[in-house]
């Protein structure tokens, strides 16, 4: 399966896994990691602010598209598009290879959750 096909289930697959031994560690430990991985995804989503606008809502006028509330599944393709070359940019494609491929499907998630 490919990462673009997976992409809508590997974050919530990788998130239920329990992380600590024992029922109410187990829970708490992987809220506590759902959370983590969460903000570490919208950390690194606010480098995109600097073109996509905050939380990536690009205002009205802008060249720059927004980001919110678009499928992860679009926003990992385009995005591994540009890291492998086979769709050109100016500024995306360098930024695309500084991320691992599941750094890509985390903030991809985190954009598509934002209304």
């Amino acid at each position: 399966m490919s990462l673009v096909a997976a992409a809508g289930a590997a974050p919530m697959l990788a998130l239920a896994q329990p992380a600590a031994s024992g029922p109410a560690s187990d829970q708490r430990t992987t809220v506590e990691t759902q959370a983590a991985r969460i903000q570490q995804a919208r950390n690194q989503a606010a480098a995109c602010a600097v073109c996509h606008g905050p939380d990536g809502r690009a205002p009205a006028d802008s060249a720059v598209p927004g980001l919110a509330g678009r499928p992860q599944a679009e926003l990992v393709e385009s995005m591994l598009n540009y890291k492998s070359g086979k769709r050109p940019g100016t500024v995306m494609p360098q930024i695309a290879k500084g991320y691992s491929d599941a750094e890509i499907i985390a903030i991809a998630s985190w954009f598509a959750d934002q209304k």
